[in-house]
């Protein structure tokens, strides 16, 4: 198999895992009680871990692993990109499956590729390509089929899931940019693994994790092994090498199989049931997204 293919499959199976993570999550607070602050905490400061010791088993060098706090300048970096990049991006996230469901909350967030091209189109003062005009109208459009079936006087989703669902797409720009500079001096791991573990801690001052919520069986176990494991480890992994194989804009229209993955999931396994205007809402979606991927050839 040659550099494309392993991409290319690496890629797609790193954004089902992230989906079923999603779902997994979904059970977790519909069913086994357990709520989104709390799953959050636990799953930024054991999944930092994991990558941590992943990074020292690559490199067997503990300097390496800590070498992101050699400089003043990249500690507050690194907590920054934790609170805001980590905490806030997946507490958004994960709240919105909680007043909704997986497949919505990953379609809303999967809105950012369009608001990191504002964002760059407003740094830059450079006015928005046709290509990317259109991206923004059938992101805009299938945001508006999902969240209110095409109904201009009425919302099929809570005020409170959409806000969220948005809002987490605003943080997704976040930890897209905040880390480049860490990751380009550092590597991707260490950054990964200290930001998820500085959010894990800054979520403590809201969340006490030894006080454990829900109804806890075998499971709960293996959802929770799901959300931190599967859904973080594996994910970001497969992600990863993926993305090292076939480059970040091919990576990143691949990944594509995480909203689909979720909403067949939160389907099939949590029976909800997706309208029309849903199909039609995550369809739009994925396909400006899609346009901001493909190059001019």
């Amino acid at each position: 198999m040659n550099n494309d293919k392993k991409g290319i499959i690496l890629t797609i199976s790193g954004g089902v895992a992230w989906g079923l993570s999603g779902v997994s999550a979904q059970y977790l607070f519909a069913v086994k009680e357990l709520n989104a602050q709390w799953l959050v905490t636990m799953r930024l400061i054991m999944a930092g871990i994991i990558m941590l010791i992943v990074f020292f088993s690559d490199t067997k060098s503990i300097k390496s692993v800590f070498g992101v706090f050699g400089d003043k300048k990249d500690i507050i970096r690194i907590i920054i990109f934790g609170i805001i990049g980590m905490a806030v991006c997946q507490l958004s996230y994960f709240v919105t499956i909680e007043k909704s469901n997986a497949g919505t909350a990953t379609v809303l967030q999967y809105t950012a590729p369009v608001i990191i091209m504002l964002y760059l189109s407003v740094k830059n003062k450079t006015v928005p390509s046709p290509r990317e005009i259109a991206a923004l109208f059938f992101v805009v459009l299938g945001t508006f089929f999902l969240a209110s079936h095409g109904n201009v006087h009425s919302l099929a989703i809570s005020k409170e899931a959409l806000m969220w669902g948005l809002f987490s797409a605003v943080t997704v720009v976040f930890y897209n940019l905040l880390p480049v500079k860490l990751m380009n001096k550092f590597g991707t791991l260490p950054v990964l693994g200290w930001g998820m573990i500085t959010g894990g801690i800054f979520m403590t001052i809201m969340v006490k994790p030894w006080i454990v919520p829900g109804i806890w069986d075998i499971k709960t176990l293996i959802g929770f092994g799901a959300v931190i494991i599967v859904g973080t480890a594996m994910a970001f992994g497969m992600y990863l090498e993926g993305v090292r194989l076939i480059g970040a804009k091919k990576a990143s229209m691949f990944a594509s199989s995480e909203p689909l993955t979720s909403t067949a999931a939160s389907a099939v396994f949590m029976n909800v049931a997706f309208q029309g205007m849903d199909i039609a809402g995550l369809i739009c979606i994925l396909f400006g997204v899609s346009l901001l991927t493909f190059n001019k050839k």
